[in-house]
């Protein structure tokens, strides 16, 4: 009887590829999930950047009896004294303007474009 020398030592190849395709598999998973989350972490500073003009619009109104009738997103002005912190900008620093701001001095709308929501147009207006 012949007894086989070599040692069987190692991976074949096929184990090595479906190794490699479920921690591609993983991976894109991995990132996929990343994505999402990163788009509904910035839609919710969006709708949170809202709220918060919202109120800073509600006391302009209070105090000076109408609406502004635009708004400045590099300032925030004319109500920048309502609003906390510095000037509001859209999670994805684009050179537009992050929102929407309409108003015909009693009532407002402000909206903005959302990433990963329906309807992607997220609007705010007057209580």
């Amino acid at each position: 009887m012949r007894q086989d020398t070599r040692s069987r030592f190692g991976f074949t190849m096929i184990e090595i590829l479906v190794v490699v395709a479920i921690i591609a598999l993983l991976t894109t998973i991995g990132i996929i999930s990343y994505t999402a989350t990163n788009r509904r972490a910035r839609d919710g500073k969006r709708r949170a950047d809202l709220e918060q003009i919202r109120s800073a619009l509600v006391l302009y109104r209070t105090d000076n009896g109408e609406y502004p009738e635009s708004l400045d997103w590099d300032t925030m002005a004319p109500i920048s004294t309502y609003i906390s912190g510095t000037a509001i900008r859209d999670p994805l620093d684009s050179p537009y303007p992050p929102y929407d701001y309409t108003s015909d001095s009693s009532t407002f709308t402000v909206c903005a474009t959302l990433e990963s929501t329906t309807p992607s147009v997220y609007c705010l207006s007057n209580p």
